[in-house]
């Protein structure tokens, strides 16, 4: 009877397993682009209108609540030149901050991950109306790990919703890790 009693005060007095409490932090620098609908034509629909180049600067803060599922927020700017139309400007800028969760596919070395969040976009420049919008933004990537606390990879984003702008960006990241013990 007391050994039964004792098993079952086991799980009561056990601890929280430190290693589901990773935290991460990931500087990331990429190639973007964007798609904002241009004026229409007569009964032609509008024309889509994107950037001759771009690029992106990203910053993600990652807590895990388990060993595949995780917290994440995205901060990010994007910078583009081109796609301007008559009497506009050719730089164009958009920021991205977007909160939501990581799901991880652990295979050892090599961690690939998928992500969504909502957040909000605040655009600027060229052709590009000036405001900010709602956005869902889905995306994933390939982490490597060089060691416990240190990583790189690449990864992919699309942030779009309902407004007109629609954001992509593809880069490499490197990533810090704490907390895991």
């Amino acid at each position: 009877m007391r050994t039964a009693i004792a098993l079952a005060l086991v799980p009561l007095l056990g601890g929280v397993a430190h290693a589901d409490s990773e935290r991460a932090f990931s500087i990331g620098l990429g190639w973007a682009t964007f798609s904002v609908p241009g004026e229409a034509t007569g009964n032609m629909a509008p024309p889509s209108i994107t950037p001759d180049v771009g690029g992106a600067l990203s910053l993600t803060y990652e807590h895990m609540i388990g060993s595949d599922l995780g917290l994440r927020v995205d901060l990010g700017g994007g910078l583009f030149y081109g796609g301007e139309g008559k009497d506009q400007s050719p730089t164009s800028y958009v920021g991205l901050a977007d909160a939501g969760v990581v799901f991880r596919f652990y295979v050892l070395k090599y961690v690939p991950y998928a992500f969504g969040g909502i957040g909000a976009v605040y655009t600027g420049g060229g052709p590009i109306d000036s405001g900010m919008d709602f956005v869902l933004a889905v995306g994933g990537g390939l982490d490597v790990l060089a060691s416990r606390q240190r990583s790189y990879g690449i990864e992919g984003r699309l942030a779009s919703f309902g407004g007109d702008v629609t954001v992509f960006t593809l880069g490499v990241r490197g990533t810090t890790r704490w907390g895991f013990f």
